[in-house]
């Protein structure tokens, strides 16, 4: 009978940045949960001796990376779907419809106990905070845990200018939503612009540059 190797995560391994600058494991993976940069090697990858390092993708490299998975990271269900006019009908249940109007609407779908969900908020929250004009979005932090659970895992892995709408069971159903994470993003008159399920670098970087596009274009 074969016996799988475990897999043994090297936190001692060595990346360069492009100045040539050793990092360790985490401050690489920080760099590389950003969206904005891939994993280069100057040998085959096993071979002693190859040196791995960091490359700063362009604006137009990460979209086309994003353009390439795009259909397999679509929202299930006919209401969160990019070109289409956002029903906010589902979000007065909790929020105040004149903290949308004419806004930029982020909604970020998670789950206390979801993992990908908010190990995503670092680098999320590094984006939000280099925002100029903060009053011109509506980032909703939108989750069916109730206030106490959902305030402490926030506090743990904030959201710079989330206002979080806990015990969103009405939001979730009204958009027919059953994928954590979720990601939308529409221009000031609520056109989606962006909707995808799940979180990855890829998908972390094409969220924060339809942000760009729509806030500063």
């Amino acid at each position: 009978m074969d016996v799988m190797t475990p897999f043994v995560l090297d936190t001692n391994e060595t990346v360069y940045d492009e100045n040539g600058r050793a990092l360790k494991y985490y401050q690489s993976q920080k760099l590389l949960n950003t969206g904005e940069y891939t994993m280069r090697a100057d040998g085959p990858p096993n071979q002693p001796g190859t040196k791995k390092y960091l490359q700063k993708l362009t604006v137009a490299q990460q979209n086309s990376m994003y353009e390439r998975m795009k259909k397999y990271m679509e929202i299930p269900g006919p209401y969160l779907i990019e070109g289409k006019p956002l029903d906010i009908t589902p979000l007065l249940s909790i929020e105040n419809q004149q903290m949308l109007d004419q806004k930029v609407i982020i909604l970020i779908f998670w789950a206390a106990g979801c993992p990908p969900c908010t190990e995503s908020f670092d680098a999320l929250n590094d984006f939000f905070a280099q925002i100029h004009n903060p009053e011109r979005i509506a980032i909703l932090a939108i989750t069916n845990d109730n206030e106490t659970i959902a305030a402490a895992k926030l506090k743990e892995k904030p959201l710079a200018y989330a206002h979080l709408l806990s015990n969103a069971g009405s939001i979730t159903s009204g958009y027919d939503l059953k994928v954590y994470p979720a990601f939308v993003v529409t221009d000031k008159s609520h056109i989606i612009r962006f909707a995808s399920k799940g979180i990855g670098p890829v998908t972390v970087a094409a969220f924060k540059n339809v942000i760009r596009a729509v806030l500063y274009h």
